[in-house]
């Protein structure tokens, strides 16, 4: 049943409202107008749906440049301004960037010198500034198996890819892997593997340009836990001494 309120004040309806307020209806060009605009509205969105999922070989429309687009030459290209013609500045003779002087040899080199710069010691523990942990060891793995696994094998018996297969040919100028499990291998020096890993051994180049110095000790570390958790293989025979670069061990 209705309540009191409701019989004594009824709720309009919408005739009612209409007549009370005394509206008229809208032509009907206003009220298609109306839709036209509420269809328009709707034109940009689908423009830009269909730009943001189709591709194009056109360049992009640019309203604000934003940096994307500035006066610069490219790689090896030629400038009018220097005496070489050569767009590409080289680095001034004797210069060090800012943060890259290579003072720690324990850091750089995995070896050091006495007073007279003579007698060489490689070093037999890791940097201060490397901490052996879980996430050392993954970087290791992983770069190990980047530059490594492919002639000293992901085991480092020496059953890489590239090793076996150039056996199987019978290269004549194929030195074989190194097999990084046996006793000799394991003796070394820390800093004696982490140099060879810069400078290179025999037929093996130098991956100095290619892995950093904190990445070549991931790599140390991750040989070191395959070599805990590996017997020792079968003695190689005698392999000459690495000497570092530019020192007389």
């Amino acid at each position: 049943m209705p309540t009191y309120q409701e019989e004594r004040f009824p709720l309009p309806t919408p005739r009612r409202l209409v007549r009370e307020l005394n509206l008229r209806r809208p032509p009907w060009w206003m009220t298609l107008l109306l839709v036209v605009v509420v269809i328009g509205t709707w034109v940009p969105l689908v423009l830009i749906h269909r730009v943001r999922g189709t591709t194009s070989r056109q360049p992009r429309v640019h309203f604000f440049m934003d940096m994307d687009k500035q006066a610069k030459f490219s790689t090896q290209a030629a400038h009018p301004w220097f005496e070489d013609g050569r767009a590409m500045r080289q680095s001034i003779e004797g210069t060090i960037p800012r943060g890259h002087l290579r003072h720690d040899a324990h850091f750089f080199d995995g070896f050091t010198k006495d007073a007279a710069g003579g007698s060489v010691q490689f070093v037999t523990t890791m940097p201060p500034q490397i901490t052996v942990d879980e996430s050392l060891l993954r970087r290791g793995q992983q770069r190990y198996e980047i530059y490594c696994a492919l002639c000293h094998g992901t085991k480092g018996i020496g059953d890489g890819t590239i090793n076996l297969r150039a056996i199987e040919l019978e290269e004549p100028k194929w030195v074989p892997a190194t097999n990084l499990m046996t006793q000799e291998i394991r003796d070394r020096a820390d800093g004696q593997i982490f140099q060879a890993i810069r400078d290179g051994v025999r037929n093996m180049p130098s991956y100095g340009s290619q892995i950093d110095p904190r990445d070549r000790w991931a790599i140390v570390a991750h040989l070191r836990q395959l070599q805990s958790t590996s017997p020792v293989a079968a003695p190689l025979g005698d392999i000459p001494q690495v000497a570092p670069t530019g020192a007389n061990p």
